[in-house]
């Protein structure tokens, strides 16, 4: 249990830090305008991204879908849901109020496209669509029937983690995929902030299975396995499905030379592999921090504590940078490979030093924290052993 617990704690802070690099990438690529050329010519970056991309928010919702579980059977129904009121929908509120505000006046001066805002509104939401749809999967957990009408039997092939299995979840999370990719066509629905209901509805709709999952992972006692999971099968399916999603993914397809958005029949096919994708992918992260992390880490857990303040500052941290490098004439400088990870590690350091201020604050440490941080007294110091 205690080696499990140590590595769920390392993947938070990996796919933590693994949204910095993307969110650079694509604030210098996507927001700016014009984007720096190198980086958007440059493949490692456009392939760099997806791959981040096709597991990281995924893996995220499973870890969010199991810790949903355990926290609710442990402290009770209306407890847990008091406490992600607390953790969850105060910096939700409180970063509407302010740092959206900010992040619409960044996005403005990166390009004055961005002017409209969200339905007029000076705001600009970017990644905190995050917490919305976290929010969301709180309260449909919350939701859920007191007695199960399902025998638990029925869903554990599901999870494939059983010999044999492994067919089932890939099919079913292809089918999930496929569908909510052409539901999203015949309705004419766009993944877009221009219409934030719109996203919304469908990023619940494409991570709603990594939470089932990790909330099945839960009811079932599986999370040894779910989390540390010794199969081969993630191994031998995940190359051939990234390939297939590189090949559809509007972040590589420039770099192959054909267009960047694919054909409406393909899109569906992306789909279908994304989802596919996701879990495999989640399963190889999940093994591989468990055979890295089986001991408690100073770093892991100052990144876990910090983890809700540099999630929700790093991206105005980005903006700022990246509408600094390009008032230096960043466009016109060599090695973009370089240059992205110099960025995303300056940004991460940013980000950090924002956290060091947010927890020393109260205040701030309660509105986008999501929790109190005491300060320290003598009573606290710890006792000198012999």
């Amino acid at each position: 249990m205690q080696q499990r617990l140590h590595h769920l704690d390392a993947a938070r802070a990996v796919l933590l830090l693994l949204g910095i690099p993307f969110h650079v990438g694509t604030t210098a690529t996507m927001i700016l305008s014009p984007g720096f050329p190198a980086w958007m010519a440059n493949p490692v970056l456009g392939v760099g991204l997806s791959f981040i991309h096709s597991f990281r928010m995924s893996a995220f919702f499973i870890l969010a879908g199991y810790f949903s579980g355990m926290a609710s059977a442990r402290r009770g129904r209306r407890s847990w849901l008091g406490d992600r009121m607390m953790r969850v929908a105060l910096p939700l509120v409180a970063s509407i109020a302010s740092l959206a505000v900010i992040q619409y006046h960044l996005k403005v001066m990166l390009s004055a496209a961005w002017a409209p805002g969200l339905y007029g509104w000076p705001l600009a939401f970017e990644h905190l669509w995050f917490l919305i749809v976290l929010l969301g999967f709180v309260f449909t957990y919350a939701l859920r029937p007191r007695r199960a009408f399902v025998p638990d039997g029925v869903w554990r092939p599901l999870l494939g983690l059983d010999r044999g299995t492994w067919p089932i979840p890939l099919l079913a999370l292809a089918a999930w995929g496929a569908g909510l990719a052409w539901g999203a066509q015949v309705l004419g629905l766009q993944d877009n902030e221009a219409v934030f209901e719109q996203e919304l509805l469908l990023r619940y709709g494409q991570y709603l299975p990594a939470f089932a999952i990790g909330a099945l992972g839960w009811r079932l006692k599986l999370g040894n396995r779910l989390f540390a999971f010794e199969g081969r099968w993630p191994w031998f399916a995940a190359p051939p499905l990234m390939l297939g999603h590189f090949l559809l993914d509007p972040l590589v397809r420039p770099h192959l030379g054909w267009e960047g958005d694919p054909a409406p029949a393909l899109r569906i096919m992306d789909g279908a592999l994304a989802c596919a994708l996701t879990y495999a992918m989640s399963l190889i992260v999940f093994r591989l921090l468990a055979h890295l992390f089986d001991r408690p880490s100073r770093a892991v857990s100052f990144l876990v504590d910090g983890a809700m303040a540099i999630y929700l500052f790093h991206m105005i941290v980005a903006m700022l940078v990246i509408l600094g490098l390009a008032q230096l004439g960043a466009a016109d400088w060599p090695f973009p490979t370089m240059q992205w990870a110099a960025v995303s590690a300056l940004v991460l350091g940013l980000s950090i030093l924002v956290f060091l201020v947010v927890r020393r604050i109260p205040l701030l440490a309660v509105v986008f924290g999501g929790q109190r941080v005491a300060p320290r007294t003598r009573g606290d110091a710890p006792a000198k052993t012999s």
